[in-house]
């Protein structure tokens, strides 16, 4: 068997997502600096804006979905904040491993590559907004390396509750040659109907089918860990998301994480960053600026 170089198996694939990053790149509605970091795991990419002296705020999107996920928010985040949109080493995007064999494997690896982004940019500490995986990988942060969080807004964030069930229900709907018309199902599913989160998630979700990225399992967080998360904390969830809408799951992270504040959302579904952009952006913001 051929052993693959890339992420994206082929040059077309890459092709395919650096056009969509470039063309949503070039909506991008405040001036940016693209800074690329190399890190013990290869270069990683971060979309800089806002003012140079303002407080640090770093971006963590979620699985698949590259910093430009963040385009609905970045107007609103950038007024007040020195805002650094990172791309996710061994994820899609313009960040790259230097070894597809060495990529972080753990709640732990991550912290550690995100403490070296920190390092090399020279941030002691920062906010953090973490969507889906983004928000997994900001709470390990906030447990592994405490003193460079001082604060975290997660956004649908996996690891609260188990994933094993999504998984389950995606196996099922997608199969192992899943078609166009089983694809766009999917999507509908997880992600939701609003056109806005169509145009901005959609070509990359399907793309990344037929990818292969590196990343870890995204493990559910013990009662123990997630007492571990001290720093002051938003949680967004909502009754709608497929991977997180279980009421004893909103308790448990009411009831373990110490410092939270819990917004539940309605009728949004995943993207709830994309999908409610101006509720989402005005709540962070309120938080952000009282901690």
């Amino acid at each position: 068997m051929t052993k693959i170089s890339s992420i994206y198996i082929n040059p077309d694939n890459k092709a395919k997502i650096m056009s969509i990053y470039a063309k949503h790149l070039a909506q991008w509605p405040v001036p940016y600096e693209s800074l690329n970091v190399s890190t013990s795991y290869g270069s990683t990419h971060i979309i800089v804006s806002g003012p140079i002296d303002a407080p640090p705020l770093a971006l963590l999107h979620g699985q698949g979905g590259t910093a430009t996920m963040w385009l609905p928010n970045i107007l609103a985040l950038s007024r007040e904040y020195r805002v650094y949109a990172i791309d996710t080493i061994g994820d899609l995007g313009k960040s790259e491993l230097d070894n597809l064999d060495k990529y972080p494997k753990n709640g732990q690896d991550y912290s550690d590559w995100l403490v070296d982004v920190f390092n090399k940019l020279s941030i002691n500490q920062a906010y953090i907004i973490g969507e889906s995986r983004g928000g997994w990988i900001a709470m390990n942060l906030s447990i592994y390396a405490p003193e460079r969080v001082k604060g975290i807004a997660l956004l649908a964030p996996v690891g609260i509750s188990s994933l094993l069930g999504f998984v389950f229900r995606t196996l099922l709907m997608m199969g192992l040659q899943p078609t166009d018309v089983d694809k766009e199902k999917f999507f509908r599913w997880a992600l939701g109907n609003s056109p806005l989160v169509y145009e901005i998630l959609a070509e990359y979700v399907f793309t990344n089918m037929n990818c292969r990225t590196k990343y870890a399992w995204a493990a559910k967080f013990s009662n123990e860990k997630l007492k571990q998360i001290t720093a002051p904390t938003l949680l967004f969830v909502s009754r709608s998301d497929p991977t997180f809408s279980k009421q004893k799951d909103i308790d448990r992270a009411v009831k373990m994480i110490p410092n939270l504040q819990l917004e539940v959302m309605s009728e949004v579904s995943h993207a709830m960053n994309i999908e409610n952009a101006d509720f989402v952006n005005n709540r962070i913001l309120e938080f952000l600026n009282s901690n």
